[in-house]
């Protein structure tokens, strides 16, 4: 007899593991990555990795089921069609066209084909407008509305990429639960957000 899943969590082998990535352009910089455990809503790792080995086995060891990019996720770095909507929607995303933007495109490209292979769902976000759409102002007072805890040191937040990265996994959160999830929906792609708590 097969485990019972519930939600997407297997409940014979513990929680399902999401997680949020604020992928760099350069393999030499710092790509903030955050995971949580969905069952008991707690982050327990949170780091920079660097080349993409490094964010591959990362996930692997995490046994992540799911995946919030801070990145455009597209084969071609060409200005898409639900990059324009988020600009009209006043979300200052980069399109993936501009200078380094090319380089961060086709990375994350690599790495979706990558995790897709391994059975990874992988969903595109950008944490700065989610922060924004939340109408949260920090990441602290984010997880306390979404009675996420934080299980590593708190100096976490004091690193852009890494608030960036727990940022991401929040989305990764309402994507999962399907709860305060925002869509911003173009022909060539879906930006995840965070709707705000009413």
């Amino acid at each position: 007899m097969g485990n019972k899943l519930f939600n997407g969590i297997d409940l014979m082998h513990g929680a399902m593991v999401i997680a949020g990535l604020d992928l760099a352009a350069n393999p030499r910089r710092c790509s903030g990555y955050a995971s949580m455990d969905l069952n008991e809503r707690t982050i327990f790792n949170v780091k920079c990795l660097y080349n993409d080995e490094d964010i591959l086995n990362e996930i692997l060891k995490d046994k992540v089921k799911l995946l919030a990019v801070d990145a455009p996720i597209s084969p071609e770095p060409v200005f898409r069609d639900v990059d324009r909507k988020a600009i009209r929607g006043g979300y200052r995303v980069l399109p993936p066209t501009l200078g380094a933007m090319r380089m961060l495109a086709a990375r994350a490209w690599r790495l979706y084909e990558m995790l897709s292979i391994k059975g990874i769902e992988v969903i595109e976000t950008h944490p700065r407008s989610a922060l924004k759409s939340s109408g949260e102002k920090s990441v602290e007072a984010l997880l306390i509305k979404m009675d996420i805890k934080l299980n590593v040191d708190n100096s976490v937040l004091l690193i852009k990429d890494l608030r960036d990265a727990i940022v991401s996994l929040v989305v990764a959160y309402c994507y999962q639960s399907k709860a305060r999830l925002m869509e911003i929906k173009g022909e060539d792609g879906v930006i995840y957000l965070i709707g705000e708590l009413l």
